[in-house]
């Protein structure tokens, strides 16, 4: 591997931007235990990353940890846009594994501190899927209205924010209508592939809304990442309906 902290960071990014890449965690576990303790904000922003990939692998418990030690250490180092980018992980990986109160709260937090309205509507998006599941349909739909920001030009957006865009708003607004019920406009809504890796799941999504409509008529979609697959898939054994097809 690379010599220094930030050359196994961008070592991680680039390997995860790898459509075929499998098996990241490992790595980037192995990565963070080894790296040098001697410069925090920069093991801050490896922790945020290892996060991710463990979050992208279903390997949700050791997500959470690493997170969790990204907000520490980038607080500790008084890294503002690391702070905000774990914040807006850290969310979704709550919301992943069911604790929609911590995710709510980790959300609030992230539009309290965000400075960027580029980046304070992507936890308005984060908020809206959590009302979602909840069921609550206006918070949903008022939270959705508040992400429209994500379309405005924002000189003040982060450089890693480029992936805020009108495909990730389209994305997150089709997976909500989706966990409400409204199947047909979802299917609408979800966007093209776009080719990256960790957009995958919404095509896993698109699938799994088509299937519970009926209207997918050929074999199943084959997915890399293992948490577009369980989206895919959801249960198993269990074949999604109309009555039963939150895209989570």
């Amino acid at each position: 591997m690379p010599a220094g902290v930030r050359a196994l960071t961008a070592l991680l990014i680039t390997l995860d931007g790898h459509p075929d890449t499998t098996n990241l965690g490992d790595l980037a576990i192995q990565a963070v235990r080894t790296a040098p303790r001697d410069d925090p904000a920069a093991l801050a922003e490896l922790a945020e990353v290892a996060g991710w990939i463990l979050f992208e692998e279903e390997r949700q418990a050791e997500a959470h940890a690493h997170n969790t030690l990204a907000l520490t250490l980038s607080r500790h180092s008084n890294i503002h846009e690391t702070e905000i980018l774990t914040l807006l992980n850290s969310t979704f990986q709550r919301f992943r594994v069911g604790e929609l109160k911590e995710a709510l709260g980790l959300a609030e937090l992230g539009l309290e501190r965000a400075q960027s309205p580029k980046v304070r509507a992507m936890f308005a998006l984060r908020q809206a899927r959590v009302f979602s599941r909840l069921k609550d349909e206006r918070a949903a739909f008022q939270a959705l209205a508040r992400a429209q920001q994500v379309l405005e030009d924002d000189p003040t957006a982060p450089p890693w924010a480029w992936w805020i865009d009108e495909t990730e708003l389209n994305g997150h607004r089709a997976a909500v209508l989706a966990n409400l019920g409204y199947l047909e406009e979802a299917a609408l809504l979800f966007p093209p592939d776009d080719g990256l890796r960790f957009r995958e799941v919404l095509q896993a999504m698109r699938y799994r809304t088509l299937e519970a409509l009926g209207e997918w008529h050929q074999g199943p979609p084959t997915f890399t990442s293992p948490r577009a697959r369980q989206t895919a898939t959801g249960i198993p054994g269990v074949r999604y309906t109309r009555s039963a097809a939150s895209t989570a």
